[in-house]
């Protein structure tokens, strides 16, 4: 049992020490942020991965796993072609990372990303990309119902004060359906 258990320490001492030959990427984008995660090599075998000379920290075409946003797939992120590092972080095909009509990451208590900037629904589901939260946003963020109490909300801005007193209103007249299906508070 002992030698395992110092087996088990020189291993991680060992592994500590080495670290990795290559810098954990840093993707950026439109709320886009670096995740672990397994590259997948799409340049040849005969490019270095690292090369302590140039300051490559990546294979110039590799790819990574990124968090577009967490109601997201994973996004990818590519090593730009002078291998100084990877660029932002794109959706699987090809778009930007953006968070969808009235969330943001700024209307997040704490790190959340992509929660609900237009407040009305229960609270618990503002950090999830449920339907019926996203009805209502869909439903308030129409013209000619909170529209303009309601811009900042409705463009991922952030929270102001105008826009709940008009979701409310809104949810006894004109998205009542969706403020009810969605605990509206």
């Amino acid at each position: 049992m002992r030698n395992l258990l110092f087996l088990c320490l020189f291993t991680a001492a060992l592994a500590t020490a080495c670290g990795s030959t290559t810098t954990d990427p840093e993707p950026t984008g439109s709320g886009g942020s670096a995740a672990s995660s397994t590259s997948e090599s799409s340049a040849s075998a005969s490019s270095t991965t690292s090369s302590s000379a140039s300051g490559a920290t990546c294979t110039p075409g590799e790819t990574m796993s990124c968090t577009c946003h967490a109601a997201s797939a994973p996004g990818v992120a590519t090593c730009l072609a002078d291998g100084s590092g990877y660029g932002p972080c794109m959706e699987q095909d090809g778009g930007d990372c953006g968070c969808p009509l009235g969330r943001g990451d700024g209307c997040c208590p704490g790190d959340g990303i992509c929660c609900a900037c237009v407040q009305g629904c229960d609270p618990n589901t503002d950090p999830l990309q449920d339907p019926e939260t996203d009805a209502l946003i869909a439903c308030v963020c129409a013209a000619g119902v909170c529209a303009d109490e309601c811009e900042r909300e409705c463009a991922g801005q952030g929270i102001a004060a105008d826009c709940r007193a008009c979701v409310q209103q809104a949810g006894a007249d004109a998205c009542k359906a969706e403020y009810e299906a969605c605990g509206g508070t």
